[in-house]
């Protein structure tokens, strides 16, 4: 009870501070516009204020001009200031500090570039759902034009039941009398369809199941183009990333996963084969998991570790508003070939990126790209008003890349014992729980309307995003973890016993959704915290792919055929083993990253498993070991 108030006072803080980094993008243009008119109005006396990038001059970085990096961006105009010094620069978030790491440069990229595309990966993703959708559909039966019968009673006479539910590949024969009477009768003889199909339009005009005729021995392959669909994204996502890290950079990638998709989506408009059709759909997938990640990465190595939480919070919003709104537009245009087009209109759209996007600096370093590392944090600090020597920064950049580590296989985590057992436990816990938020999103027929089902379940991620962060970041990794899978537990069973009530089965649901968002959120932050620096991005990489697969499996759950319900008892089962998964973990909550293999497999270390170590107690538990960085994050013991 005596942390509430202190909670509701951080909570507001961070609020605050959200707003003020709004306000400051918002009027950023205009204070520079101000500025050009001050300058103008001096220039006459200050001509010599203005300098431009001369290696005679140790290459000071000012902009009296405009100066073209390799990717195309130009840097816009500043005044003079004093010149930033690099000497006391140990690391590049040292270097990034000086040329600004949180200024109108990264408030600029998060409104114009991190949520857009976050917000349209989610949208194009989702609409995917909406294309498949298979209505009810019924045997073609000719002749209630004869009648006056409305059509659930034509129903009712020429549909037989199958087990209690009217049959989709059956119809009884009907005799007419006379030709062009309304005298007939029905027999009980019942035959396989032979005039076609009917379809419900009541809420889709046309489906790919629809228009394909994927129905009777035929209707599974809908849900196996959704399986083939996330195998493409979980291959996609192990590979693309890898290639963007050893060869092309995450800018460049972004831009070819745009092409893929484009390239992909549009022969789905006239292919009628099966198998095309799902090999498509095979290769549309391979780009949807990582041209959300790309952006995603590049902004999370611009940014200080302190806004890097905030900026996941964004991206989580921006992705929720992206699922709602599909919703709407597969309500307004109800026929897949539409949706497929509006698809393509996001990956248009991002070539508008070209001139803006600038690789990540940390990538350019990596790779000796010495050249351009220096445009890019240049491009920074002049967007950031700051002022630093070029020569400097080459002098520096130097320095890391002669000391940068030797790199590592993730293969070298099985040497360690308690790293390899939680890197095991991590994958699992991201398979289970991806199979738990994915049945739930795929659960859009629990009411009559899908399309507010869809909404309904994808509106209940917006209080989880905040929820998640503010656990997380004051009461603990571990603590949000066992709370979320012991509440997720307890809904999925009460899911199984709700399922005779529409709506609150609905609801039930949306809670299951909004707890496996936060169990999303556990996984991800313990893989950036639990896994070393050699090898956190190719083992978060996995993790996705381990998620992925559990979208894979998640149709075949959703209709396994136990009984009614049944699924929901896997959920329960899956996320019990989560929670077990969770118990090798130590609470990293206030502990620096772990730089080496040595470091993860010392994670923790002073941190008994049955205390509970949050915000306010973090003072009284060990610090990290000399190997580790030697403070903890200061920023939580504020």
């Amino acid at each position: 009870m005596t942390l509430r108030p202190e909670l509701n006072k951080c909570l507001l803080v961070e609020l605050v501070s959200g707003i003020s980094i709004l306000k400051e993008f918002l009027t950023a243009t205009m204070d520079e516009k101000l500025t050009l008119k001050v300058k103008q109005k001096t220039s006459h006396s200050t001509t010599a204020d203005n300098y431009s990038i001369n290696s005679s001059t140790k290459n000071v970085c000012t902009a009296t001009t405009d100066r073209t990096n390799s990717n195309g961006t130009t840097k816009p105009l500043i005044s003079p200031a004093k010149t930033a010094k690099l000497g006391n620069a140990q690391d590049f978030d040292d270097i990034l500090e000086v040329v600004g790491s949180f200024g109108r440069y990264q408030k600029k990229m998060m409104f114009l570039i991190f949520m857009p595309v976050s917000f349209f990966a989610a949208f194009t993703s989702n609409l995917f759902l909406f294309q498949m959708v298979m209505p009810d559909y019924w045997c073609h039966t000719p002749g209630r034009e004869k009648t006056s019968l409305s059509l659930a009673q034509w129903h009712q006479l020429t549909r037989p039941s199958n087990n209690g539910e009217p049959s989709r590949c059956l119809m009884h024969e009907i005799n007419w009398t006379y030709k062009n009477t309304s005298l007939f009768t029905v027999t009980n003889q019942t035959k396989e369809c032979s005039n076609g199909w009917e379809f419900d339009t009541t809420e889709y005009s046309a489906t790919v199941g629809t228009s394909l005729g994927w129905v009777c021995e035929h209707d599974h392959y809908s849900h196996y183009t959704l399986s083939i669909s996330m195998a493409g994204n979980a291959f996609g996502t192990l590979i693309l990333p890898i290639l963007a890290d050893k060869y092309v950079g995450r800018r460049f990638m972004f831009f070819i996963t745009l092409i893929l998709h484009i390239i992909f989506t549009i022969p789905l408009l006239w292919v009628t084969g099966a198998q095309m059709h799902m090999a498509l759909r095979f290769l549309q997938g391979l780009c949807f998991e990582t041209n959300y990640l790309m952006p995603y990465i590049i902004y999370m190595e611009v940014i200080p570790p302190e806004r890097r939480a905030l900026a996941v919070m964004v991206s989580f919003i921006a992705w929720t508003f992206g699922m709602c709104s599909t919703a709407f537009v597969a309500w307004l245009v109800p026929h897949w070939k539409y949706l497929a087009v509006i698809s393509i209109i996001p990956s248009l759209l991002g070539f508008l990126y070209w001139r803006h996007l600038s690789d990540s600096p940390r990538w350019l370093l990596a790779k000796g790209k010495m050249h351009q590392c220096v445009d890019v944090l240049l491009q920074i600090s002049v967007t950031n008003r700051k002022q630093v020597s070029q020569h400097e920064v080459e002098v520096k950049l130097m320095e890391l890349i002669r000391q940068q580590p030797v790199d590592r296989p993730l293969s070298d985590v099985l040497r360690y014992p308690k790293l390899a057992l939680r890197t095991l436990m991590l994958f699992l816990m991201s398979f289970m729980q991806f199979v738990v938020y994915s049945v739930t999103m795929l659960s859009m027929t629990v009411l009559p309307n899908s399309f507010l089902a869809h909404f309904v379940l994808s509106i209940f991620e917006l209080p989880s995003n905040f929820f998640g962060w503010a656990i997380t970041h004051y009461l603990g990794r571990r603590f949000m973890a066992y709370c979320t899978f012991l509440l997720l537990s307890v809904f999925c069973l009460a899911a199984y016993f709700s399922i005779q009530n529409e709506w609150l089965l609905l609801t039930i649901l949306g809670f299951v959704k909004f707890f496996s968002t936060c169990g999303l959120f556990v996984v991800f932050l313990m893989a950036s915290e639990a896994l070393p620096t050699p090898v956190r991005t190719s083992g978060t990489g996995i993790t996705v792919v381990f998620g992925m697969l559990g979208m894979v499996t998640a149709p075949h759950v959703l209709h396994s055929g136990f009984a009614e319900g049944g699924h929901y008892w896997i959920l329960l089962a899956m996320t019990v083993a989560s929670a077990i998964c969770m118990i090798p973990f130590p609470e990293t909550l206030g502990l620096q990253l772990p730089q080496t293999f040595q470091d993860a497999e010392d994670l923790g270390q002073g941190r008994p498993f049955i205390k509970w170590i949050h915000h306010w107690n973090l003072h009284n538990f060990m610090q990290p070991p000399e190997s580790q960085h030697k403070t903890v994050n200061e920023s939580l013991m504020s």
